[in-house]
């Protein structure tokens, strides 16, 4: 219990200087890499297993059977945007587990031209996050976690340094087989600013739960985001429209309900006869609300993928449909460095 007060001390001055600037930097931190999450339409904060990629985000599912797990994760995003990842975690008794991982995105290669259009080159774009964690049981059904995140981005000659941390706790009770995590994500600051203003954090607040049903091998999952904002419509989403038949422009304002909904993500893990396979589907309403055309919505907002193992190796894969332009896929591969020997 001592080193878990000690972490969140060392780390709560970020959250006193997280908010400074009128504008968010540094988002691609939220960007899930993992394809289990992705595939239950992301943020899939409350699943307490040996899953190692899923401490990346939330210190508080650092447990014990993540010992010595191994993991790769990669991405092919959109146009030329690609996505990497590894995790590896360690228990040591007494401590708590300590988790490393490293992920980063690389936006491609681009063009650079001149006021007059001649081309001078190429160049190229790409962000890093270097996250340290620990994750520690406090009680018998409650842990905790915090991990400090290092940032860097690099858009050809700019770049910019930031100093972040994400507080999380974990409820979880076996005999219910119910899940419930809080997580206090991106509290920091820009330590290096790109030109000269700084710019503030994505700071967020989420609360997720999770529960495997009694008499079917399925779990379900379901998130709510961002509960520090209530109206996070995206800003550019049009507002008002002009009737064609009288010609005045109309306001078209949101319901309250179609706002809540906004924060919600659902999800399922199918695990058919108890076996290494599993089956995942998910439906994110913010993504559908804000990407789908009205000509053509589609399947925007949903996702879907698998998982199995084969020898010592678990291998992941999920396809979310983020908008007519783009249906993203993730690949994973993981292994418990034990079983070699290590």
């Amino acid at each position: 219990m001592q080193y878990i007060h000690f972490l969140i001390v060392l780390f709560l001055p970020l959250s006193i200087i997280a908010q400074d600037g009128g504008r968010s930097t540094f988002s691609f931190v939220n960007v899930d890499h993992s394809p289990r999450t992705e595939a239950m339409g992301g943020d899939a904060i409350a699943i307490f297993d040996n899953d190692v990629s899923l401490s990346q985000t939330t210190p508080s599912l650092l447990n014990p059977e993540m010992h010595n797990e191994l993991s790769f994760t990669f991405g092919d995003y959109f146009s030329d945007i690609s996505l990497f990842s590894c995790s590896y975690a360690r228990d040591f008794n007494g401590l708590g587990v300590l988790g490393v991982s490293l992920r980063a995105i690389h936006y491609g290669d681009f063009e650079r031209n001149d006021a007059a259009g001649y081309n001078q080159g190429t160049f190229s774009a790409n962000d890093q996050v270097v996250t340290f964690g620990i994750g520690k049981r406090v009680h018998d059904r409650l842990f905790l976690g915090v991990n400090l995140n290092l940032l860097n981005s690099t858009y050809d000659t700019y770049t910019s340094f930031a100093l972040s941390s994400n507080i999380s706790s974990t409820y979880v009770n076996d005999d219910q087989r119910f899940t419930s995590t809080l997580l206090v994500r991106n509290l920091g600051r820009q330590l290096d600013a790109y030109v000269s203003e700084r710019e503030s954090m994505p700071f967020e607040v989420l609360f997720a739960i999770s529960k495997e049903l009694a008499h079917l091998p399925f779990r379900y999952h379901i998130t709510y985001n961002n509960l520090n904002t209530f109206n996070i419509e995206s800003p550019y989403k049009l507002i008002s429209q002009t009737n064609i038949e009288t010609g005045e422009l109309e306001i078209r304002e949101e319901s309250i309900a179609k706002t809540v909904l906004r924060h919600f993500v659902i999800g399922g893990e199918l695990n058919p006869f108890r076996k290494s396979l599993f089956i995942r589907g998910g439906f994110n309403f913010q993504r559908r609300f804000d990407l789908l055309t009205v000509s053509r919505p589609a399947m925007v907002g949903f996702s879907w993928g698998m998982g199995f193992r084969v020898a010592k190796y678990y291998f992941d894969y999920s396809r979310s449909s983020y908008h007519l332009s783009g249906t993203p896929n993730n690949f994973s591969i993981a292994t418990n460095l034990s079983t070699f020997g290590f």
